[in-house]
């Protein structure tokens, strides 16, 4: 009796264990849905571990608009992570996220059972950009298409976080802080932001730069300058641009982290430093005082780490 007691006991923590694995991880057959439904067959991921990893993902019409998404192998995640590279909107590629310290950030985040997704987004120099604003709604799609693909995908629509680097950041932004394309967004993961494309807004922020003195000295600033607002600098283009206008106490608490502790855009030599320019502590400081004016929740590595910010968010 005992011996048949036991086997019993046996076979039902079997049986137990192997419906957990059974409903807990994806099968082949859900993983041939999501290729389906994706229309792309996974392929090897780029990162250390055993991740379902679909390259090259469309979500628009333009050359740029392609996306990695990456995925836990479990039928149900907590939520996702949109991630946007950095490169003044001239250069950089998705491809940088598995590289470094980003690498490290990504296996954490996915080891917390959320998706990530790594857009590429449209360049200024690119053929079919207006300027940065093209950029800024190519997050938006992103967001769109996410969203649309989220119970495919295994993820509640409603909790994505966005996150980017530099000029990924202030995509994560813009589109953050924007009744357009926030229903969604739980939380804004920002690393070396601007604290606005407003480019004259940062004349309080930086006591040596003058934008149209500068852009009359340095034919590279001026460039920039054109391309960035498609040769169109109106008021009102410079308020759409000016994402700190938008932000409110309702809109998705901000992570904030700009380890560039100078703000003198001139050098000895006479020349522009960008990274100053564009990644300096001043910019964290102001988007943290327009938070605050608003009553909206921020954060930073002083607070907690990113992967507390994104539990924290995902879990609240």
């Amino acid at each position: 009796m005992k011996n048949l007691v036991t086997k019993i006991i046996f076979f039902t923590v079997i049986s137990f264990l192997f419906a957990c694995s059974k409903s807990e991880y994806l099968e082949a057959s859900k993983i041939s849905f999501i290729e389906t439904g994706l229309g792309i067959k996974s392929s090897d991921s780029p990162l250390e571990e055993d991740f379902l990893f679909f390259k090259d993902v469309s979500y628009g019409i333009n050359d740029r608009n392609i996306l990695d998404i990456i995925l836990p192998k479990k039928n149900k995640l907590e939520g996702a992570v949109i991630f946007f590279h950095g490169g003044a909107f001239l250069f950089g590629s998705k491809e940088d996220l598995y590289e470094g310290d980003q690498k490290q950030i990504i296996n954490s985040i996915l080891n917390e059972n959320l998706a990530v997704i790594n857009s590429e987004y449209t360049f200024i120099t690119d053929d079919e950009a207006e300027g940065v604003i093209t950029s800024l709604k190519d997050g938006r799609k992103v967001i769109e298409f996410i969203t649309q693909k989220s119970n495919l995908l295994g993820f509640p629509e409603n909790k994505l976080i966005l996150s980017g680097i530099s000029a990924g950041a202030g995509i994560a932004i813009w589109n953050g802080l924007r009744e357009e394309s926030n229903k969604n967004i739980i939380g804004i993961f920002t690393t070396l932001a601007q604290s606005t494309y407003d480019m004259y807004k940062w004349e309080k922020i930086f006591p040596d730069f003058k934008v149209d003195i500068l852009r009359s000295k340095y034919t590279e600033l001026d460039d920039l300058f054109l391309k960035f607002y498609n040769n169109s600098i109106t008021s009102e283009n410079l308020k759409v641009l000016d994402y700190l206008n938008q932000m409110d106490k309702d809109d998705p608490p901000i992570f904030i982290y700009n380890p560039v502790y100078e703000d003198q855009v001139i050098t000895k030599n006479n020349i522009i430093d960008f990274n100053i320019l564009f990644h300096s502590y001043k910019h964290g400081n102001a988007i943290r005082k327009a938070a605050t004016d608003v009553g909206l929740q921020f954060s930073g590595p002083y607070q907690e780490t990113p992967i507390s910010f994104i539990r924290r968010m995902i879990f609240k």
